[in-house]
């Protein structure tokens, strides 16, 4: 069939899948693959732009099962509410084609990303990165497996926000009596070597497939390559991960150390959970990428303002810290001994009042200031082991702060917590960008506080009082499904 009938079939079938539905209509084609079509398109109920996927004419199917599945996974998604994850709205029938409707989002996907710019410097890498595993950490904690993260599944704005999507379109349900040959119908480029296996599965199976997708940002290309999906997966089970990362410059040695170690074919020996991994990338020594969304400029002056204060920050060359060797160990905070020094940053002196004492009934010492400018001073003159601090600021916000003294060497490794009233994928965007560790939404949920204090402050080789230890290994055997899809000819 020449390209000129296959443009007129596919004219066809979109015709008749919009004709049967007076609802949407259509706008743009997102999107063809093996599976189905995604088409951009406008709900005239709720005048609103949504993503339509819709199965492929071509593919046998049970209607009905198709049906069910397909509300299953809507509702499975309406149980994940983080930024980070696209939501799903309905699922029908058009002219016999089932399809499902979703968040529409304004971007590209990452695959297409990376094959338009043959790679994704780490600058840009890790914050989109920590996005990916951020929503993981959130379908993880509800105990579910995506089983199918790949580049493909992650959606880029062009403000560099991440959403997470495909949560089991055209899915068979998993089951540990399919054979290696039908499991191998979820993307082998993607596969743990236990998925491989036919193992029993856990989060960590998730996190593997995140280190591929971050050793495809920064090189290129996935690690593993065969004419065969049995063979490819093979390759993950027994060849070693080839040593692309050390050929970038701009890789460094820590960034290296993570991507390996999710990429362990030992999973004892990869990160214990998506909130592990998201701590480790948080706490990286790392430049912040100098961008900010036009929606959110400053306006008047305050754009000099932050460059004024930028100056002078940088004009004052800090010494970096060297470390004594015995702090490289384990640093308990005994009963009655002073704690890790916060420095706390809020403008509305209640709050500031409020979260000092509660980050000091968790063992911590604290610092106040109530401005940018204030912090920065003291950071200056405080040897502080963290920085929590609101978006929210007067005359230069939370997020140019962090940008501001994560630029500086001596201070580029200290962590720093940001807190926002406003928590969506915009907020979260600008925050990892910046360089921040994390970003809490306001108010803080009762008991979270300290431990996620204690999560950070112990990847810095402080020990937890008592109260905030916890055990970190996985949940076991979480709840997912493997998928067919097209394969990437890498």
């Amino acid at each position: 069939m020449t390209a000129i009938q296959d443009d007129e079939k596919f004219d066809r079938f979109r015709a008749r899948f919009f004709e049967g539905t007076s609802r949407y209509r259509w706008l743009a084609t997102l999107g063809q693959g093996g599976v189905g079509t995604v088409f951009k398109a406008l709900d005239a109920e709720l005048d609103e732009v949504v993503a339509i996927k819709v199965l492929s004419p071509n593919i046998e199917r049970d209607e009905q099962a198709l049906l069910a599945r397909f509300k299953r996974e809507i509702q499975l998604n309406r149980k994940i509410k983080h930024p980070n994850v696209a939501r799903m709205y309905d699922y029908g029938v058009s002219d016999d084609y089932p399809f499902i409707t979703m968040e529409y989002i304004d971007g590209k996907d990452l695959w297409d990303l990376i094959d338009e710019r043959k790679r994704i410097p780490p600058v840009e890498a890790v914050p989109i990165l920590r996005q990916i595993v951020r929503g993981t950490g959130a379908i993880h904690r509800l105990g579910i497996l995506h089983r199918d993260l790949k580049s493909q599944n992650v959606i880029v704005d062009v403000a560099g926000a991440v959403a997470i999507l495909d949560f089991g379109l055209a899915r068979g349900e998993f089951d540990q009596s399919l054979t290696l040959a039908s499991m191998l119908l979820g993307t082998p480029e993607y596969m743990s070597p236990e998925q491989a296996l036919g193992q029993e599965l856990d989060e960590r199976t998730d996190i593997y497939s995140i280190g591929i997708i971050a050793f495809e940002m920064l090189t290129g290309t996935v690690p593993f390559w065969a004419e065969s999906p049995v063979a490819l997966a093979m390759k993950h089970v027994t060849e070693p991960v080839p040593d692309r990362l050390t050929k970038f410059l701009d890789v460094s040695p820590a960034l290296r150390a993570i991507v390996l170690r999710a990429l362990e074919k030992d999973r004892e020996k990869r990160f214990a959970s998506a909130d592990d991994l998201e701590t480790e990338l948080g706490l990286l020594e790392q430049a912040p990428l100098q961008q900010r969304d036009a929606a959110t400029e400053r306006i008047g002056g305050e754009d000099e303002i932050v460059a004024e204060l930028e100056n002078a920050f940088n004009s004052i060359v800090l010494p970096r810290p060297t470390r004594d060797p015995d702090l490289d160990a384990p640093r308990p905070v005994a009963e009655g001994s002073p704690g890790p020094l916060v420095l706390v940053v809020q403008d509305d002196v209640r709050e500031l009042l409020k979260t000092a004492t509660a980050i000091c009934s968790a063992g911590c010492r604290t610092l106040e200031t109530r401005n940018g400018q204030e912090a920065l001073e003291a950071l200056m003159k405080n040897p502080v082991d963290l920085v929590f601090m609101d978006v929210d600021l007067p005359r230069i916000d939370g997020f140019d702060v962090t940008r501001i003294l994560k630029s500086q060497p001596a201070l580029a490794a200290l962590p720093v917590l940001l807190t926002t009233a406003r928590f969506d994928r915009g907020q979260l965007a600008f925050a990892v960008q910046s360089g921040a560790t994390d970003l809490l939404p306001r108010p803080f949920a009762e008991g979270t506080l300290g431990p996620r204090l204690w999560q950070i402050l112990r990847h810095q080789g402080f020990v937890p009082p008592k109260e905030f230890q916890h055990d970190s290994e996985p949940r076991g055997k979480l709840q997912g499904t493997l998928r067919p899809t097209e394969r990437r000819e890498s």
